[in-house]
């Protein structure tokens, strides 16, 4: 397989390859299930290891009830953010953002084995809570928000194959406004 990008119903990051009793997707598959509204995950399979198994830098879940989770991932594999979009009203909603912080990129780690972790989570109304969980002080700093910036977090269920604003992680995150900093 040469494709940069690779379909299945269940992907694992450990193995790097579809779960057991999954395999991966041809396009036509991927596409039918897509438009169906079933479960798929996109794999990014730009960089491939000595296998030919994807290194991928993010993972796509698209979830039978229309949710959608996007995994993006360090060089060495681990969880650095997971950011969750719900539907509403048939759009999709930037909901819950996880960024997790580790000793190093380079290294897998384990989502338990972060140093930090920031949690953002929004509602369209602008209301919204970040946590900042410092592992090694087990200090946890929550900051409260109204009237956040958030209406770029909007976004209409991308045609398939056109997955750039699902794999950029800071869509919607306006970059001229202050946004909460740990007290």
């Amino acid at each position: 397989m040469s494709e940069d990008v690779l379909y299945t119903s269940r992907w694992s990051s450990k193995s790097r390859v579809p779960v057991p009793g999954q395999r991966w997707l041809s396009v036509d598959e991927a596409r039918e299930v897509y438009e169906s509204g079933g479960v798929l995950e996109i794999v990014d399979a730009v960089e491939r290891d000595e296998d030919g198994n994807p290194r991928a830098r993010w993972v796509i879940g698209f979830g039978a009830s229309g949710r959608v989770r996007v995994q993006f991932f360090t060089p060495g594999g681990s969880v650095q953010r997971s950011t969750d979009y719900d539907v509403i009203d048939g759009r999709l909603w930037r909901w819950i953002s996880v960024t997790y912080v580790y000793p190093d990129q380079e290294n897998r780690y384990y989502e338990f084995q972060t140093l930090r972790k920031i949690t953002e989570k929004f509602r369209p109304d602008g209301t919204g809570t970040v946590e900042f969980d410092e592992k090694d002080e087990s200090v946890l700093h929550t900051a409260r928000l109204t009237g956040a910036p958030v209406s770029g977090f909007w976004l209409d269920r991308p045609e398939f194959g056109d997955w750039s604003n699902l794999t950029n992680p800071e869509y919607g995150v306006p970059t001229d406004q202050p946004w909460a900093q740990p007290s």
